[in-house]
C-alpha cells in the first residue's frame, strides 16, 4: 500500500503488521536445484510475527493439479522416481510422530504426493485417507486403494471431526492460505485426534554462514512462505479454537557433511557424507541446533482436546 508522498508501506501477508523488512532481492529457486528465476524477487520477513513471505511469483489456481508443478519441482513425475526422492524421508516422518501413534489409526496425509509415507503406514493403519491436488498421483493412489480427495476441505465432507491422526509435511509452505491450511487440519481431527504439520525453517545457521550463496537456493518460488514458531502461535491465537492443545518442536534434517558441503563447493550436496564426520560428531550438531531452537525444520502438533 501507499503512504505519505507515494511511499511503499509493506503489510506482513499474514499477521498485517506494518513492521516489515526486506531481507532479500535477488534470483531465487524456480522449481528444481540448479533453475532459478530470470528477475530479481523480493523477499520480505515480519518483524512482529517473524514470518518470511514473497509475492506470489507464480499464478496457484489449480498450479498444484498439474503436471507441470511435479515436473518443475522434482525434474520428474515418474511414480518411481518419486519414491526414489521421497522414500528416504519416511524414518524422519516417524520421529516426528512416533510410530507407537499410529496403529489401528484412521489417517489422513494431506499432500502426500504419490504415497510414499502412506504405503509404510498400510499394514498398521485402520483406514488411510490420501489427500493431494496433483491428478497424475491420485491416480496412482486410487489403484493403491486408498479414499482418495484433491483437498482437505473435499475431505471434510466426509471425515470431518473423524481422523485420528492427520499428517502433513512439506506442504503448508507452498500454499496461498496457511491459517486456513490450520484449520482444515483442525477440521478433519476427532476428539483427541493430533495433526502434525511439518515445514522447513529459514535455516539461519546456514543463511548466517552462506549469505546470498545458500538464500537463493533456500527461496523458492514454489514457497511463498517460511513459517515460524510464531507464525503459527499468530494463526492459532487467530483460529481463537478453544479444545486444542499444541507446541512446535524443532529437528535438524541435514547433518554438518551438508553444512561443510556447501561451505566448500557453494552448492547443495544433498546427503554427500564426509568420512571424517563421525555419526557421534553429526548427531551433537544436529541435537545442539535443536536445543538452540535453530534446526532446519519444525513440526506443529496439535491436539484436538474432549471439551
Amino acid at each position: 500500500m501507499a503512504g505519505r508522498k507515494g511511499e511503499l508501506i509493506m503489510i506482513c501477508k499474514l499477521c498485517n503488521s506494518k513492521n516489515v523488512n526486506i531481507i532479500y532481492n535477488g534470483k531465487i529457486r524456480d522449481g528444481h536445484v540448479g533453475n532459478y528465476t530470470a528477475s530479481d524477487v523480493q523477499m520480505f520477513k515480519c518483524c512482529d510475527c517473524n514470518t518470511i513471505w514473497h509475492e506470489d511469483v507464480i499464478d496457484h489456481s489449480n498450479y498444484y493439479e498439474t503436471e507441470k508443478y511435479r515436473s518443475s519441482l522434482e525434474g520428474t513425475t515418474d511414480i518411481k522416481d518419486f519414491y526414489k526422492l521421497h522414500d528416504r524421508e519416511n524414518e524422519d516422518k516417524f520421529r516426528y510422530i512416533g510410530m507407537e501413534n499410529l496403529r489401528n489409526k484412521k489417517i489422513a496425509d494431506i499432500g502426500c504426493g504419490g504415497g510414499a509415507f502412506l504405503d509404510f503406514l498400510y499394514s498398521v493403519a485402520d483406514e488411510i485417507i490420501a489427500i493431494e491436488p496433483s491428478q497424475i498421483y491420485r491416480r496412482e493412489l486410487d489403484k493403491k486403494g486408498y479414499k482418495t480427495y484433491a483437498y482437505a476441505a473435499d475431505a471434510i465432507k466426509e471425515y470431518g471431526n473423524k481422523v485420528d491422526v492427520v499428517t502433513s509435511f512439506d506442504v503448508i509452505e507452498h500454499v496461498e492460505n496457511p491459517m486456513q491450511f490450520v484449520k482444515e487440519a483442525y477440521d478433519l481431527l476427532a476428539e483427541n485426534g493430533v495433526a502434525y504439520i511439518g515445514t522447513p525453517t529459514d535455516a539461519e545457521v546456514m543463511r548466517q554462514l552462506l549469505g546470498e550463496t545458500y538464500e537463493s537456493f533456500l527461496f523458492s518460488t514454489q514457497h511463498p512462505w517460511i513459517l515460524c514458531e510464531k507464525s503459527f502461535e499468530y494463526i492459532l491465537n487467530c483460529l481463537n479454537i478453544d479444545d486444542i492443545e499444541y507446541d512446535v518442536k524443532y529437528y535438524q534434517r541435514y547433518g554438518l557433511s551438508n553444512l561443510l558441503y556447501w561451505l566448500k563447493n557453494k552448492k547443495p550436496g544433498g546427503n554427500y557424507k564426509f568420512d571424517f564426520v563421525s555419526n557421534e560428531i553429526d548427531l551433537a550438531w544436529k541435537s545442539d541446533l535443536e536445543r538452540q531452537n535453530k534446526s532446519d525444520y519444525i513440526v506443529l502438533r496439535i491436539k484436538k482436546i474432549k471439551k
